[in-house]
């Protein structure tokens, strides 16, 4: 029976037999992979079988285990968020301010509702970006007629 089939034969088939089965798992779980490699939106990426930094790398994970790298961690999260605040708070400012401008709001109930949105932002209150928000109203307000802030009074809104 196995006396039909020559060596050749068998590797051919063997070879094909596998190729149609690592072609049906490509497309089966890298479909998406494969369409964005193909469509140029992503480059295709090869590793060696050495990888010359090996050690590095190892060193790279076990530094990112320890307490000290969570905790830096933890602290840029917090800058970022941070970050995020200031930006948010800033459009908030400016949007404000123009409306005030255009509503003709008193100085009283200008500071009123300064605090209140500053309140809104309790992470921006204890940051290093405190100051430069408080310039910040100081020279939004300066391009207004009606309502003149000084630095003094825009960093006590903060309290």
């Amino acid at each position: 029976m196995f006396t039909n089939i020559s060596w050749s034969n068998y590797i051919v088939v063997v070879i094909l037999l596998l190729a149609s089965w690592y072609l049906f798992v490509g497309f089966r779980f890298y479909f998406d992979d494969l369409k964005e490699v193909i469509s140029g939106k992503r480059k295709l990426q090869f590793r060696g079988f050495e990888n010359p930094r090996y050690e590095d790398s190892q060193s790279e994970l076990n530094y990112q285990e320890s307490p000290e790298a969570i905790s830096e961690q933890t602290s840029f999260g917090e800058f970022d968020t941070t970050f995020q605040d200031v930006d948010t708070l800033v459009a908030r400012l400016k949007s404000f301010i123009a409306d005030a401008a255009k509503k003709k709001l008193v100085q009283k109930e200008f500071t009123y509702y300064l605090q209140l949105l500053l309140r809104e932002f309790p992470s921006v209150k204890n940051s290093p970006f405190n100051s430069s928000i408080s310039e910040l109203i100081v020279s939004e307000c300066d391009k207004l007629e009606s309502i003149t802030l000084t630095q003094k009074e825009a960093e006590a809104l903060w309290e």
